[in-house]
């Protein structure tokens, strides 16, 4: 079996545009009022209580984590942790996992809501800012503040992002 590792990368944010772009065909017929997907798992109290007061703390995000690891162990396919200590826990799981349709509901049931706030919030405390902030010198771009900022400055500038990555 192959291992798919969860982590998110550098091209979230344009997966997720290219998501809204592509991803709403079809879906209207599955929508409720509100124009949300109906078939998608509710987000568990767990997480919305995390999100209740704006931020999301570090041990919101370990709880919400456990829940989800929890949840893909009980549909039997356990999350194994690479790095709990980095800003962002690295973790893998089997593929098979999100064949079978065990991955997604597990972790829009028990996690998506606290791990993008966190992520957002955190976005700046990534390892790979130093690897970004050498590909934009090279490119002879300037280095703005924020991480967002420095993924849309090379995507604006045409530069593959995968190419800043390589270590």
């Amino acid at each position: 079996m192959i291992a798919l590792k969860r982590v998110t990368s550098i091209f979230a944010g344009a997966i997720f545009a290219g998501s809204i772009l592509t991803g709403c065909v079809g879906v209207a017929a599955n929508a409720d009022s509100e124009g949300r997907d109906a078939s998608a798992p509710t987000p568990s109290i767990a997480q919305e209580e995390a999100l209740a007061d704006g931020a999301v703390d570090r041990a919101e995000y370990e709880a919400a984590f456990a829940a989800f690891q929890a949840c893909m162990a009980e549909g039997g396919y356990p999350v194994e942790v690479l790095d709990a200590n980095s800003t962002l826990i690295d973790y893998r799981y089997l593929a098979e996992a999100d064949d079978v349709g065990i991955a997604d509901p597990c972790y829009r049931s028990e996690f998506v809501l606290v791990d993008d706030s966190w992520q957002l919030a955190h976005q700046d405390e990534r390892a790979d800012g130093a690897l970004l902030d050498a590909c934009l010198e090279e490119n002879g771009l300037t280095v703005p503040k924020t991480r967002q900022a420095k993924v849309d400055e090379l995507i604006e500038a045409g530069v593959d992002l995968g190419s800043c990555l390589d270590d």
